[in-house]
């Protein structure tokens, strides 16, 4: 079936018909003054009946017109009622002692003052037409072909007015494809824009046609569902997330406004819930809390005021947690784990370097948390090795390179053979190349290398291969399902692979002695968890050596029986 013509092209097929209808009536008037011989007058109906027939088509038809084909009717229809004015006139009228203006010229002088309005009509129209395109274009994203975050930022606050002012109900959800980065890099650019067109796609189908869809940026997409309560929204944005293509899931954050928030303060506890459905596993929607409740907890703390305030203030400080050999519980080294403060040792560090990387500084709070790391651990005896967490986009930044890690080590009074440079997952590597060099020149130094959470995240074997580390940690996940068949293949193949490259494999997250045990009996040889010790934060008043000593001997056991 044909698609119907936009409505301001109907709209414009149709003047051009009643223009066209004129010019063929001033063509019969012009039959009578003068009379022309019969076979001229015979030619000037023919073609009066033609223009009538192209002006009658551009009225009835207009709604399957094209433009090219409007333009060529409203042409043709001009110039033929032009013409049978020229052909109905045989003889001018001359005035007494003046200049005379015969038929001929006044059927020339009106026919192409006719023809000057349509060509300036059809102009203006395009002019317009084109402008309204480039309005559309401006305002759409150009790979999915819904409206980017331009055109969102722009409605979203009229939409609250909107809703305000009808005292109608509104919700917003923002929808972020879980493991895109993953998904680009196994199957390539191409196929992740190809999902996101897919997705696109499907999601416009599933949306109301009164609701507004956007490309946030990325792999998010953005909502607004107009007229809906939180009971209403729920279910589309449940519909939303099952239609994902290629067997990809979705995470949602999803809120109703309260009728006083600005735009941005509704956005932000939107993503908020979104940062919820990650962390609880990703596919799943998550509702926001109310922006009045007594107590949000640490989930709905402003992160990006956190962020940059820890830059500004360099406010962080580092809790240690023990690694030990699971054959005797013997301390062999410890891992530096970064905090905002020292109150809150629990506070979700994830969700602070997610909201670090959206903000573009991610490797900065990397950065600042390896110094701290290093200048806190001035209390751990010479030689103990010293496990520090580092993002990958920190560790192959040119900007920070293996020389500025020497000097603050220099500064410290530590050496480089006692530092563990751990990769953490948050993030995938795109030069594989960049983070064989950059290891490399760190090793030659003298540091040493632990691939964190293998068998969950962002680890690859890949990454294993071009770093070949001198420590393995298993995730906490594969522990806590080391009794199942799956979790004990898993470790297994960990094992065996780490066997391999030389290295040693941590186990992380161990609770229970029961849990070490029997890890210990699949080939692990270390772990750190709370059956150990807990991240904590030893702190000492000064003293003698001795009572240096003492006080770092307690500490140990105060680490070891938490």
């Amino acid at each position: 079936m044909r698609p119907k013509a936009a409505p301001s092209l109907v709209s414009e097929a149709r003047w051009y018909g009643f223009v066209a209808v004129l010019a063929a009536t001033f063509a019969a008037l012009s039959l009578a003054v003068p009379r022309p011989d019969p076979i001229r007058a015979i030619t000037v109906t023919l073609i009066i009946a033609l223009t009538y027939a192209a002006g009658v088509l551009l009225w009835h038809r207009a709604p399957l017109m094209t433009r090219p084909l409007l333009w060529f009717l409203s042409i043709v229809s001009a110039a033929a009622a032009s013409l049978s004015g020229t052909l109905a006139v045989d003889r001018g009228v001359a005035g007494d002692g003046g200049v005379a203006l015969g038929h001929r010229g006044w059927v020339w002088l009106i026919a192409g003052m006719g023809l000057v309005a349509v060509v300036v009509r059809r102009l203006l129209s395009e002019l317009r037409t084109r402008v309204h395109q480039l309005d559309v274009l401006a305002r759409t994203d150009q790979l999915t072909g819904v409206a980017n975050r331009r055109a969102w930022d722009e409605e979203l606050p009229r939409e609250l007015t909107r809703s305000q002012r009808d005292r109608a109900p509104v919700c917003v959800a923002v929808l972020d494809l879980d493991r895109f980065k993953a998904f680009n890099d196994m199957r390539g650019h191409q196929e992740g824009d190809a999902l996101l067109m897919r997705t696109a796609a499907a999601w416009r189908e599933a949306v109301r046609t009164s609701d507004f869809i956007a490309r946030y940026g990325g792999e998010e997409f953005a909502v607004i569902l107009r007229g809906c309560a939180l009971e209403d929204a729920l279910p589309i944005v449940e519909r939303l997330r099952l239609v994902v293509p290629d067997e990809q899931t979705c995470s949602v954050g999803l809120a109703r406004w309260d009728g006083r928030e600005t735009a941005e303060a509704l956005v932000k506890r939107v993503d908020d819930a979104l940062y919820e459905a990650k962390l609880a596993g990703r596919d799943r929607v998550k509702i926001a809390a109310g922006r009045n409740l007594p107590d949000l907890g640490p989930s709905h703390m402003p992160w990006p005021s956190i962020v940059r305030q820890l830059l500004e203030t360099r406010s962080v400080v580092a809790a240690y947690q023990p690694v030990v050999r699971l054959a005797d519980r013997t301390i062999v080294a410890y891992e530096a784990l970064a905090r905002p403060n020292a109150d809150n040792v629990d506070i979700e560090v994830e969700r602070l370097f997610s909201s670090a990387q959206r903000m573009g500084l991610g490797r900065d709070l990397d950065w600042l948390c390896r110094r701290a790391a290093l200048a806190g651990a001035t209390w751990l005896p010479a030689g103990t090795p010293l496990f520090i967490n580092c993002g990958l986009s920190g560790l192959i930044d040119p900007v920070h390179r293996v020389d500025q890690m020497l000097l603050v080590l220099e500064a410290v009074g530590r050496s480089p053979a006692d530092v563990v440079m751990e990769i953490t997952e948050r993030e995938l590597v795109g030069d594989l190349n960049r983070l064989r060099q950059v290891v490399n020149s760190h090793r030659s130094e003298g540091f040493r290398f632990a691939i964190d959470d293998v068998g969950e995240g962002h680890s690859t074997l890949e990454v294993l291969a071009a770093t070949e580390p001198e420590f393995v940690k298993v995730a906490r996940r594969l522990v806590v399902e080391a009794a199942n068949r799956g979790g004990r293949a898993a470790i297994r193949a960990v094992v065996a692979f780490a066997s391999e490259i030389g290295a040693d494999v941590i186990a992380e997250g161990i609770e229970h002695v029961e849990t070490a045990d029997y890890l210990r009996q699949l080939g692990v040889n270390y772990g750190q968890g709370y059956a150990f010790g807990r991240p904590a934060f030893p702190r000492f008043d000064g003293g003698s050596a001795d009572d240096e000593a003492r006080m770092r001997d307690a500490a140990a056991k105060e680490l070891l029986t938490r």
